[in-house]
């Protein structure tokens, strides 16, 4: 039994007023969908579609996907103030920012608090009502962490594991959440905890550590709490390598990325991808592609930059004002530099095709992931399964892929003339050292793909009950 936040697939009503099925968007549904469809199951998920209740049986579940129906997903419904107060409000505007080392944005309001725990008592409710004797139960992140405390309240022989996607941040940070002592109780109810990095699990358990009533067995990584032990792991998250390689191999995508090239003509292409987050550092690395032209006369009119960042969470604030200083940056580079025949940067706020986005990948000469903090980053991970040899990868320091991808260019994504050094490097770059970079990435993200993480985690989660 899968559970998670967001679902896999949404039903929503058409401007024809017909019911159109699309597959959600993020990082832990395009991981954990291929694998559910392989080795089957129930996905348990919040409904957030507005026909997602209009095509369920009375037990709320439907079997997806459309096309080739080969699992379930059993939708939980949420009411407005639900949503507004456990999802934009503790989970968005509370842990996200916290854990991401985002703390003046943390807004610990105790109507976020109460609606946050009332949600994961329903979350609980529903997978107790389809549990079974042998059943296994995965939850997936931070939405979640009460879930296996009210699971185990109920039935404390049910068989739970917990994966963490966003980073976990040292003690210094994550003493200030007013509910820490409550989360941590919340999550080790699990038997079994994964993070994505080594240095996610040391600070995880450095703040369980604080927390009275604890023992630890650092080398074993066990936690010993109130009669119960909970195992904990690092396991990176791959993507499905083999799909994405295919796809990119396919004659519609090839067709699509020779269109696009055409249109950027002989200039190189740095590329950005990306949802529109704080947490992304989109603003700091429109600034140091600037900051490169500002210095280096001599790539003006040889260099694009094309960023797209597919639209989040429009209803906070914050987002808001983050959109509007991106397209205030990328108005003035434009205004600085462009000719008739050359736009420095391109920027596309919306969300793109699949083919679409590989096209991207294929046809740009560097790849500039340059989050400010980030869990994982399977883009990362994507856009080396999808490309060819001759590009490069720059990545930030502080993305969880950087612990695996160590053949990327690492930068500070702070430090703005370390950005602009790495793309000046990466346009420099001798095709020979490019293509070594590129095929020892390719081999990590081939090796380590969403199977070899999935795989890898059972084994270890069933070996916590021999």
């Amino acid at each position: 039994m899968l559970v998670s936040n967001r679902e896999p697939y949404i039903h929503k009503k058409s401007k024809k007023n017909e019911i159109v099925c699309k597959k959600s968007i993020g990082g832990v549904i395009s991981a954990l969908d291929p694998l559910i469809r392989k080795h089957k199951g129930l996905w348990i998920a919040w409904g957030s579609g507005n026909a997602d209740f209009l095509v369920t049986d009375t037990h709320k579940k439907v079997k997806i996907p459309p096309e080739n129906p080969c699992y379930e997903l059993k939708r939980i419904p949420l009411t407005k103030k639900e949503i507004e107060n456990y999802y934009h409000g503790f989970s968005n505007r509370v842990l996200w920012p916290l854990f991401h080392l985002f703390i003046e944005k943390m807004q610990p309001k105790e109507t976020y608090w109460n609606t946050y725990c009332k949600v994961n008592k329903k979350f609980a409710q529903n997978i107790l009502s389809e549990i079974g004797k042998d059943d296994f139960i995965w939850i997936h992140d931070y939405q979640l962490s009460l879930v296996p405390f009210f699971i185990k309240q109920r039935k404390p022989t049910a068989k739970i594991a917990f994966f963490w996607h966003i980073p976990w941040p040292p003690w210094e940070i994550f003493c200030t959440l007013p509910w820490r002592d409550e989360l941590l109780s919340g999550l080790l109810q699990s038997d079994f905890i994964g993070f994505h990095t080594f240095s996610y699990v040391s600070n995880f358990l450095n703040c369980v550590n604080r927390k009275p009533g604890v023992k630890l067995n650092i080398k074993k990584k066990l936690i010993h709490y109130e009669k119960h032990t909970t195992k904990i792991k690092h396991f990176p998250l791959g993507i499905c390598y083999s799909e994405y390689h295919q796809i990119a191999h396919s004659s519609a995508m090839l067709k699509k990325a020779a269109h696009l090239k055409k249109l950027y003509g002989n200039k190189k292409l740095v590329l950005g991808i990306d949802r529109l987050d704080y947490t992304k550092g989109i603003l700091n690395r429109i600034k140091a592609f600037e900051l490169l032209l500002d210095e280096n006369p001599k790539y003006r009119e040889k260099i694009v930059f094309v960023q797209i960042a597919s639209p989040s969470r429009n209803k906070i604030e914050e987002y808001s004002l983050m959109k509007k200083e991106i397209d205030e940056a990328v108005g003035r580079i434009n205004g600085k530099y462009r000719n008739e025949t050359w736009t420095p940067v391109m920027y596309f706020s919306k969300e793109i095709s699949l083919t679409s986005l590989l096209a991207y990948y294929w046809i740009s000469d560097i790849g500039l992931l340059t989050p400010l903090r980030d869990g994982m980053n399977l883009i990362a991970k994507e856009y080396i399964a999808s490309n060819n040899e001759n590009t490069v990868l720059i990545l930030s320091e502080f993305a969880g892929a950087s612990e695996e991808l160590t053949n990327a260019l690492t930068v500070n994504p702070y430090d703005l003339h370390s950005i602009a050094r790495a793309i000046k490097k990466a346009v420099d770059m001798p095709s020979d050292e490019k293509k070594y970079r590129f095929q020892a990435m390719r081999q990590k993200v081939k090796n380590h793909d969403s199977e070899w993480w999935y795989s890898n985690f059972l084994k270890e989660w069933e070996h916590v009950y021999a």
